[in-house]
């Protein structure tokens, strides 16, 4: 079967809109990780080579360069991600059509669907990690990209905090069907803390593209 990430927009948006379960909202947040982190090495590549830019000291735009290497790191990310999410969906649908007859088989299937969650769970978990370290890379790009393409900074911290805020959702919902309460709360402490340190990063993110316009 063609994974979603080979799907062009055109197709995968046609898809999106209709009444299939998948690619669904995790599988979404992904692809906004992926174009966030795109835009922010578009930054990188129209910035390097000018003036303003070189003018910076050594340090700095070696700092500027890791950023990048990460940000390339972050796009395979999130575009593996992106049928990751409909992998652990599809697991969850198949323990959810295990037979319910007997007692025994009640057990199985509830057994199942709680592993099922854990692993869909952990999915979009992942998305929003690595939305947070791309906004994390966006930071110094806003400060020391070109001016031409400052916006596209902006952008980019946009696409990473929505990533983020959607992932931080679709484990959420997850988060219902698992009895294990020591996962569920480590889950929720992590999505609190990732939200709070995200708006703070996307403020900071856009203020700096703001004067800088």
């Amino acid at each position: 079967m063609k994974k979603y990430a080979d799907y062009s927009i055109r197709d995968y948006v046609s898809v999106a809109s209709t009444d299939a379960p998948t690619p669904g909202g995790g599988s979404v947040s992904a692809v906004v990780g992926a174009l966030g982190a795109a835009l922010g090495q578009m930054v990188y590549h129209l910035s390097v080579h000018k003036k303003s830019y070189q003018a910076h000291d050594e340090a700095t735009k070696a700092a500027v360069e890791c950023d990048f290497q990460a940000l390339e790191s972050l796009q395979e990310d999130f575009i593996r991600l992106i049928d990751e999410d409909v992998a652990a969906f599809n697991t969850f649908m198949g323990a959810l059509k295990l037979p319910k007859t007997t007692e025994e088989e009640r057990k199985i299937r509830q057994d199942a669907m709680e592993q099922a969650s854990i692993v869909a769970t952990k999915a979009p978990l992942e998305t929003a990690k690595k939305a947070y370290e791309t906004l994390e890379r966006i930071e110094d790009l806003a400060r020391c990209g070109h001016t031409n393409c400052i916006s596209d900074a902006g952008v980019s911290a946009y696409c990473a905090f929505a990533a983020l805020q959607s992932a931080v959702m679709n484990v959420r919902i997850n988060l219902g069907g698992i009895s294990d309460e020591a996962f569920t709360s480590e889950a929720e402490a992590l999505c609190v803390r990732l939200l709070d340190e995200a708006e703070v990063k996307t403020e900071k993110i856009v203020k700096i593209v703001y004067d800088r316009l």
